[in-house]
């Protein structure tokens, strides 16, 4: 696969993407004086703690293929308050069948001042979101981005955002937080799968991909997030699967979760979830999460609860390391739609994000998973 080289310069908009924007109102004129601000459609969000996270969304009245320009807005009292701040200057990826270069899907941020939005072009900012940087990917696409211990880890592929048909080779880079300088990292690559998903916790860094295809192996690699030594292949559990997709998350101090999904049936798919002590050397089969809906994302705490969400699916959360799993109430507000996607931020303090374009809410806990409440954003 070609390498990606130092990213230090700042490509210019294609022609075709800054076509796509010549009609929009930039989000930094605002509303008339006096008028309603009209509700946005989340679409990504990142916390670095408890009070500070970034929101990124769309016009909740923006119709696929013609969107106005990206909306991002910043709260400082764990999302009661949001204030705005400077987007890309990009368009949502997904609005598009095929996403524009240089579109993007979600935000993530290491800290108050570097941030990133990907999937599957690449923008990074080192000021808090004041000013923006358009990162070269040299044609591949961003499909998976995490941060942890003052590095930045992606996944990069020609295979776009999804496992194509006949499409396969990816590679993990790593770059210091605080500027564009992005290095392979050894070992952390492979020219047999298509997608590559990654997860980082303190200095370590994983990447799972999942074949799909009836005896081939499933991957899961780990190492430290800097590359100062190669990434090394972990044992998969779930070896008798055909893995459809296979999360993964992990905390500072060792834990990894892994889950493993088989092809999506009518609505239900046969999960599994495996959790590790010792970074991923040897595996715990945890109870299995409820068949209803498709596996896509996990979450897990420094204390142990373990969210489990995705596609058509109702967010299942454990308090007992994964003996039992249950739903939050509250939740059933939510409209479900094409899923409920969560992530825990600290022990107590998550958010859930509704996979539904026409949908303007956020929700939020501060009780450990167990209620929720919605908040809407302008």
């Amino acid at each position: 696969m070609t390498g990606i080289r130092t990213f230090l310069t700042t490509a210019a908009l294609p022609a075709a993407l800054a076509g796509l924007l010549t009609a929009c109102t930039p989000d930094a004129a605002g509303p008339a004086l006096g008028a309603a601000r009209p509700a946005l459609s989340p679409i990504s969000a990142s916390f670095v703690d408890a009070s500070t996270g970034w929101l990124l969304a769309v016009p909740a009245t923006c119709q696929r293929g013609n969107c106005p320009a990206l909306r991002l807005r910043k709260t400082a009292d764990g999302g009661r308050h949001w204030s705005r701040v400077p987007a890309p200057p990009t368009v949502a990826s997904v609005r598009f069948s095929r996403p524009p270069a240089g579109s993007v899907a979600h935000v993530a941020f290491a800290d108050a001042s570097d941030g990133w939005a990907y999937g599957p072009g690449l923008w990074s900012t080192h000021d808090g979101g004041r000013t923006w940087h358009r990162v070269p990917t040299h044609g591949e696409s961003v499909q998976s981005l995490v941060t942890a211990g003052g590095r930045v880890l992606a996944s990069f592929s020609r295979c776009g955002p999804a496992q194509l048909p006949g499409c396969a080779g990816f590679g993990v880079y790593s770059s210091p937080a605080a500027r564009d300088d992005w290095q392979p990292v050894p070992g952390a690559a492979s020219r047999q799968y298509g997608y590559g998903l990654v997860a980082a916790a303190g200095t370590r860094g994983f990447v799972t991909a999942s074949s799909g295809v009836a005896g081939r192996r499933d991957l899961l690699l780990a190492g430290p997030v800097n590359g100062s030594a190669p990434w090394r292949p972990r044992p998969v559990p779930c070896l008798n699967w055909v893995n459809w997709a296979m999360p993964v998350a992990a905390t500072p101090g060792g834990t990894v979760l892994l889950g493993c999904a088989s092809q999506p049936g009518v609505g239900q798919q046969a999960k599994v979830a495996y959790l590790s002590r010792d970074g991923g050397r040897c595996w715990r089969r945890l109870a299995d999460p409820p068949a209803s809906g498709y596996l896509g994302a996990l979450s897990v705490t420094p204390a142990g609860t373990i969210a489990a969400s995705g596609t058509r699916s109702d967010v299942y959360l454990s308090w007992d390391s994964g003996r039992t799993w249950h739903t939050s109430r509250s939740l059933d507000r939510a409209d479900i739609g094409d899923g409920l996607f969560a992530t825990m931020v600290t022990d107590t303090t998550g958010f859930v994000l509704q996979n539904n374009n026409s949908l303007t809410q956020i929700w939020f806990t501060r009780d450990d998973g167990r209620t929720w409440a919605p908040v809407t954003v302008h």
